[in-house]
Parts: structure tokens; sequence; C-alpha cells
């Protein structure tokens, strides 16, 4: 019996979807169509400030938004952003608004990732 509930808690939990809800702004596919730099905003809920969040993937790979390793750029409360490609491994973040000070990566494989 002790078995049986074990095993309905492990089913329970991993069957659960992400408390958070994901909301792809736009993505951008570099010149070449090897990679593409999604813009997506993150809601966990009425506790926690919205996460407007950059990540970049290979053109073949399906989005995940839990993929944290492809994540370049992330900041919590409103924030605009924008991507841009200036050359085929070279992407530019432009973002405004009130949110905290950003995480921002410089390079993600071999994209050299600016900001302005």
């Amino acid at each position: 019996m002790r078995n049986l509930l074990v095993l309905l808690i492990i089913l329970l939990v991993s069957s659960c979807d992400s408390l958070c809800g994901d909301e792809i702004k736009d993505e951008v596919i570099s010149p070449n169509g090897k990679y593409v730099a999604t813009i997506f905003e993150r809601n966990c809920g009425a506790t926690t400030p919205y996460i407007s969040i950059v990540s970049l993937r290979l053109s073949d790979i399906k989005f995940d938004p839990e993929d944290h390793n492809n994540w370049v750029f992330k900041i919590y409360g409103e924030s605009d952003i924008e991507a841009t490609w200036a050359a085929m491994n070279k992407l530019k973040i432009s973002f405004t608004g009130t949110g905290s000070p950003p995480n921002k990566n410089e390079k993600w494989r071999n994209v050299v990732i600016s900001y302005d």
C-alpha cells in the first residue's frame, strides 16, 4: 500500500505543468537562418513580477522556455525588448523599462551579443 501511495505521488508531481505562463512576444531569425532569438514574457502569478527574457537557440530546435542555458537576457518588471541581428553571429538587444537591473550575457556559443 505504501509503495502505491509513493507511486501515485510521483505521478501526480511529474504530471504537473509549470505554474508559470510564457507568452512569446517576438522571434527573430539570424540572416543565415541558423539561429532564432525568442523574446518572451514569463508570468508566475500575482505575487511575483513579470520577467522579460531573450532566449537563443539553433533554428532546427523547438523553443523551450525552461531551457535556462539559452537565456541570454533577463529583466524583472515591465520592459520593452527588441532584438535585431547585425550580422550572422551578432545580435543587438535594446530594452527600456522600469525593471530591475538586467542579467546580460555577452556571448552565446559563437553569437556575440551587444546591448543598447
